[in-house]
């Protein structure tokens, strides 16, 4: 069987609990200089609503690029609990193939998201990771895998699964998460050098490239990620906009002024957007566009799913957007 894109990972449910915001102070407190969310220790605080979405990279990477039209199957490990099979019911209804998921007895992944004033905190549970990268030669190929966050133990899941992308010649996003980003570039530079491109934020390519200046140029850190062997690197900013460097130019896009109802997923959004866009062979530019409007939609629902856009919303999106990718 053939697939535009092969999601490499397992995918969870997360629960997504909204904080009131009225007398707040009876409640929690931001403490802005210390970016801390203070919740009262031994406190019962009382939730303004709450909500189940699918969430992880993998899965909100597959369910973005099925909703834009191509062909997406997922490959890894998840468990037997019920929750994890209702995560697998929900993605096979968005078109996402999940025959090639190893179900392991007793496992499970979850996350609490905290949604307060329009920001969120995560608490993010993933088991630890299986050696079950298992797909015959002749079963599956693919034009692309996309390779992203996993749990503890997970380098032998990675190394079979860049050494399978590389025997089909796939190309390879890559979106690593907090783990492998501690875990250094050294140890799994085979998936840095594989990538064809590689996403990560601000913050996360300082820790990656060892800059702790926080006015680094975001040329330098562009310049270091590329050099680690990616064909296109893409750091996102949040609110400040993303920045891609493609070896013969450095641009950047704004955000699109759209509504906040809670963040969760953005950042994959974005990815799924601009892989959406460059898997069709458009421009850099036009694949920033995409990224970017469909992070600018999900950021209007609760979860990381909800907002993501087909194909017919992404051209009406497109058609409205004022903001020009620039080049810096």
């Amino acid at each position: 069987m053939h697939y535009d894109m092969v999601s490499l990972g397992p995918a969870r449910m997360d629960v997504f609990v909204t904080l009131p915001t009225e007398d707040v102070t009876e409640v929690c407190s931001i403490d802005q200089q210390r970016c801390m969310i203070e919740l009262g220790f031994g406190d019962k605080i009382p939730v303004k609503a709450m909500s189940f979405e699918i969430g992880g990279n993998t899965g909100n990477n597959a369910a973005g690029l099925s909703r834009l039209g191509y062909k997406v199957a997922m490959v890894g490990t998840m468990g037997d609990h019920f929750i994890e099979r209702e995560v697998i019911d929900i993605l096979q209804r968005q078109g996402v193939e999940t025959k090639y998921i190893v179900r392991i007895p007793g496992k499970f992944g979850f996350g609490v998201i905290i949604n307060y004033q329009g920001e969120r905190t995560i608490l993010s549970y993933y088991p630890d990771s299986e050696c079950q990268f298992k797909i015959a030669d002749d079963e599956v190929t693919t034009d692309w895998v996309y390779l992203t966050t996993a749990g503890q133990d997970f380098e032998c899941f990675y190394e079979d699964a860049v050494a399978w992308a590389k025997k089909i010649g796939a190309k390879m996003a890559f979106n690593p998460g907090s783990r492998q980003i501690k875990l250094g570039v050294e140890k799994i530079r085979y998936a840095y050098a594989a990538s064809e491109v590689f996403f990560v934020n601000k913050e996360e390519s300082m820790e990656l490239l060892e800059i702790t200046d926080r006015k680094a140029e975001i040329k330098d850190l562009l310049t270091g990620l590329r050099n680690l062997g990616p064909k296109i690197a893409v750091i996102t900013d949040g609110p400040n906009g993303t920045f891609a460097y493609d070896g013969n130019k450095y641009v950047y896009m704004p955000i699109v002024d759209a509504p906040v109802v809670e963040r969760t997923g953005a950042g994959d959004a974005f990815g799924s957007g601009f892989l959406g866009a460059y898997m069709a062979g458009k421009t850099l530019d036009e694949c920033l566009k995409w990224g970017t409007v469909n992070s600018a939609s999900v950021l209007g629902y609760i979860g990381p799913q909800q907002g993501l856009l087909n194909k017919e919303q992404m051209e009406e999106w497109m058609k409205k957007v004022n903001e020009q990718v620039v080049e810096i």
